[in-house]
């Protein structure tokens, strides 16, 4: 099959599935998480031991299990409400749409040295585009290109239907700068694990946590506005909330600014994470990168 023809296959699936009452789709998505933490043993060690990384002695064994059930069940949710949202139009997905502390992202924008908004894996994310929409923002996202074109295409259709322009990774500096600029805005993400060589360690949940220090270094040089948000799922709607601008700090010494300017960030998404701690990706390995040490063989 040509990739024209996988792509339309895709689209043809998706609306057929969106096309479900969403207490359907929740049923579905309900049973696919808890089969899913059944069978896959590596992702669902990598939680509990994300767990006890994070909340050290705080839970028993049944609870982190009872915990993990419900990540894993809430993490698939995200492509069964993305399948939910599918055919509904803009307006129609406003209703399920609650937007708190855009003050703060208005009093940002006001300085005219562009926005990024700062977040993480947490709640449904995908569902950013419509939510900034509501909230009238037409920004742009990084992201990393996929190996399967069709499934990229449709991905990008949808991302992009709301007025979110999506910058690939990989030369992206440049086009954000500029966007900057011109007091644009920009959405990013940053609590994912990195090699050492391309990040910093930072303390997340009381443990070094390797970050990608590429944020800091954007900040640094363009002196945007960094503001923390987020989209969580309470009962049948989605709350966005933005939260006040995260300080830039600069001492001058480039090391010392890009490890404490990534450390704010990540502090804040800490902040959002504890709050609804239920609803974070804790099947990323966050920790897999360890600091370099030198044994003392003495």
């Amino acid at each position: 099959m040509t990739d024209d023809q996988i792509f339309k296959l895709l689209k043809l699936m998706v609306n057929g599935l969106a096309m479900l009452p969403r207490q359907v789709l929740t049923f579905f998505s309900d049973l696919f998480g808890l089969i899913w933490y059944t069978v896959d043993q590596r992702h669902r060690n990598v939680v509990f031991k994300n767990i006890q990384f994070a909340y050290p002695e705080k839970f028993t064994q049944v609870q982190i299990q009872r915990f993990a059930k419900t990540v894993f069940k809430n993490t698939a949710g995200i492509l069964f409400e993305v399948l939910w949202s599918y055919r509904k139009t803009q307006e129609e997905l406003f209703e399920y749409i609650v937007v708190n502390g855009a003050e703060y992202l208005d009093v940002a924008q006001k300085k005219n040295r562009g926005v990024i908004l700062l977040t993480g894996h947490l709640g449904n994310f995908e569902l950013f585009v419509a939510a900034l929409a509501k909230a009238g923002v037409k920004p742009y996202g990084i992201y990393r290109k996929l190996d399967s074109k069709p499934l990229e295409r449709l991905l990008l259709e949808e991302r992009q239907r709301f007025g979110t322009q999506m910058i690939p990774l990989r030369g992206a500096s440049k086009k954000i700068d500029g966007i900057l600029r011109n007091g644009g805005v920009v959405g990013t993400l940053l609590d994912q694990n990195v090699d050492w060589y391309k990040g910093v360690f930072v303390d997340y949940f009381g443990r070094p946590a390797c970050t990608n220090n590429g944020l800091a270094k954007l900040v640094l040089r363009s002196k945007a506005a960094v503001v923390p948000m987020f989209i969580v799922k309470q009962e049948e709607q989605y709350i966005m909330e933005f939260l006040p601008e995260v300080p830039l700090q600069v001492t001058g010494d480039p090391i010392k600014d890009i490890e404490t300017n990534t450390q704010n960030y990540v502090s804040a998404i800490e902040s959002m994470v504890r709050r609804f701690p239920e609803q974070y990706f804790w099947v990323h390995n966050r920790w897999k990168t360890k600091p370099y040490c030198i044994l003392n063989n003495n």
